[in-house]
């Protein structure tokens, strides 16, 4: 397991964009389509097609609607989860650092925003949905098309979404360190007795505003971060060794089998042995457990 789970090492998967990019379908339920607090290199863009998806991004949280886009900067503390707990579908697009200064040299520093509405959103959703389908088909050479469209939305970004120099540096970006350093610090002591006091002392803000500051940058309270942080080391522990509840509880942290039970129901509905048998979540939820 990866101390620092959620800074995300993104595996770039697409081939003919010279290994700089990774493209996800996504189609689950509502309640395991969401991913927690993290962060990445990756520029980060998602298209909703059927539910509409929750972001938290810097703090700050947004609805993106079915048939719209949203795009995440890299480097940005952020959060996604479904609205209901209805089927999910959508597509999720990682650009690497790399493949955006390739074609242009001088991206360092600089940062992406799509404009609210006007010919260039409507562009990028329409590649976006090209991409989408093209995932969906299994004919021959697509992957020649879809790396062909994931170079036509990189140029679309840089040639109507693109800020430059000191303005480009969002407040977000420049207030989320501390959460970053909670986080971390969540990673590498899930395992052990870990009190909000604690955690605000390691980070140097007095508890009470600690609390606040940390709500308003994760989109939930300490302790529920907590729990989904041992839960989802739990589930993984339990799937991949055939663990009993009461033993993958007590490593990942949990005072009981009882209290990862009741956690599990809270956050997805069912039992941990059910959720088990139910549908994978998303491949890059999974990466923060390995």
């Amino acid at each position: 397991m990866a101390q620092e789970i959620y800074y995300e090492q993104v595996q770039y998967s697409e081939p003919g964009a010279g290994d700089l990019a990774m493209v996800v379908c996504y189609d689950l339920p509502g309640n395991r389509s969401s991913t927690r607090p993290h962060w990445h290199s990756a520029v980060e863009m998602a298209l909703v097609l059927q539910n509409p998806l929750i972001v938290i991004e810097g703090g700050v949280s947004r609805q993106v609607a079915e048939g719209d886009v949203s795009l995440i900067n890299s480097d940005v503390v952020h959060t996604t989860r479904a609205r209901d707990a209805g089927q999910s579908k959508g597509l999720v697009v990682l650009l690497s650092i790399e493949m955006l200064k390739t074609a242009c040299p001088d991206f360092e520093g600089s940062r992406l925003v799509i404009p609210p509405q006007g010919d260039t959103r409507q562009r990028i959703i329409g590649v976006l949905t090209e991409i989408y389908q093209c995932k969906q088909q299994s004919r021959p050479y697509s992957q020649a098309l879809t790396n062909a469209l994931l170079w036509k939305l990189v140029w679309y970004l840089l040639d109507g979404c693109l800020v430059k120099g000191e303005e480009s540096r969002s407040a977000a970006q420049k207030e989320d360190y501390l959460a970053r350093q909670a986080l971390s610090y969540i990673e590498q002591h899930f395992k052990e007795e870990l009190s909000l006091s604690q955690l605000a002392a390691h980070v140097g803000l007095q508890e009470n505003y600690f609390c606040r500051y940390f709500r308003k940058y994760v989109g939930m309270s300490f302790g529920q971060y907590l729990a989904q942080v041992r839960l989802r080391y739990a589930l993984a522990y339990m799937t991949e060794f055939g663990a009993s509840v009461g033993i993958s509880a007590l490593q990942a942290g949990f005072p009981s089998a009882r209290s990862m039970t009741d956690w599990c129901r809270k956050l997805y509905g069912v039992t941990p042995a059910q959720f088990r048998k139910g549908q994978p979540m998303l491949p890059f939820m999974m990466e923060h457990n390995q």
